[in-house]
Order: C-alpha cells, then structure tokens, then sequence
C-alpha cells in the first residue's frame, strides 16, 4: 500500500501528474469565471441603478463603456433579456465555471456531473446567442473583431471541456 501525504491528498506514486493541457484547460475554466461573473454582476448593478457606465466612471464602469462603444451596442440600456442573460452569468454560469475550474485542477471525480452540466449549459447558450445575432444580421455590432474576440472562447470552451469529461474520465477517479 502507498503512502499518503499528510493531508490526504494522493503522493505522485499513486496518482499520474496533472497534463499540461488539463492545467490549461482548468485556468481557462477560471479566467472565464472571472471575465464572466464579475462583469455580469457590474451589469446587474447597473440595471438597478447602483453604479453607471460611462467614460468617468470607476474602472469597470469605464471597461463596459469601451466594451459597448467598441463591440456590442445592446448594453446601453437595460433590457430585460439582457439583464436575465447578466443573472444568469453573475449567478449561475460564473460560479460554475470556478467550480469546473478547481474541480479541474484538482483531478475530482465530482468534476464530471459540474462540468457536464456547465459546459452544456454554456454550449446552448452561445449556439443560441450567435444563432440569434446572425441570423438577426447582427444589428448590435459595431465592431466584428471585438464581438467574435470576447465570445469565441465562450464556444471553444465546451468544445473543449465536454469531450474531455466524457472520454478522458479516468482522469478524474480515485488511484486506488
């Protein structure tokens, strides 16, 4: 029987290292847990009227006013689908994609039903969003480079988290 470290975690004899490609994959979970939540809820707060976007606003006021001008002109009001979109990110997707993130990193076995479930959900939903936007012929955009730039990881993302949860499962059990 192989020793364990004091903490309880598996030593290197019992368990393979981390690969490259899963420590990437796991620092993008949580970079987009960062990109995704704390903007979103910045949105939140906006449509309640708590801080406000513009070119002498604090920093993230700032950032989402040259996102807007730069991008994406749907956030210079509060609509109601937008702001259920912004719930939803800040509440839900963000802390899933932190979850996904140290589950990950962490090679947990619980990882797999948490990233099955977040990278669905995050694959359905920017299928949906750029489904809507072309075939609406993208009246939002002011800035092609900017829209595809801030939403392409947002599709490679479950492109890349699903098939390895569902075929590199090994990966994420227990070494005996």
């Amino acid at each position: 029987m192989a020793a364990s470290s004091p903490i309880g975690t598996p030593t290197t004899s019992q368990r393979a290292a981390r690969p490259l490609w899963l420590a990437v994959l796991a620092g993008f979970s949580l970079l987009l847990g960062i990109i995704t939540t704390i903007p979103q809820f910045y949105y939140v707060l906006f449509a309640r009227g708590l801080v406000t976007i513009g070119p002498h606003s604090n920093f993230l006021g700032q950032i989402w006013y040259w996102y807007i001008l730069s991008g994406d002109n749907t956030y210079q009001k509060v609509d109601p689908g937008v702001l259920a979109g912004a719930i939803e990110d800040a509440f839900l997707l963000g802390p899933l994609y932190f979850a996904t993130g140290i589950g990950l990193w962490q090679r947990r076995a619980w990882v797999v039903p948490v990233g099955l479930i977040t990278g669905a959900m995050i694959l359905y939903a920017i299928i949906g969003f750029f489904l809507g936007d072309i075939f609406a012929r993208l009246p939002t955009v002011t800035n092609g480079i900017s829209y595809w730039a801030s939403n392409l990881p947002y599709l490679i993302y479950p492109l890349w988290l699903l098939p390895t949860l569902l075929f590199r499962r090994s990966l994420f059990t227990r070494a005996e």
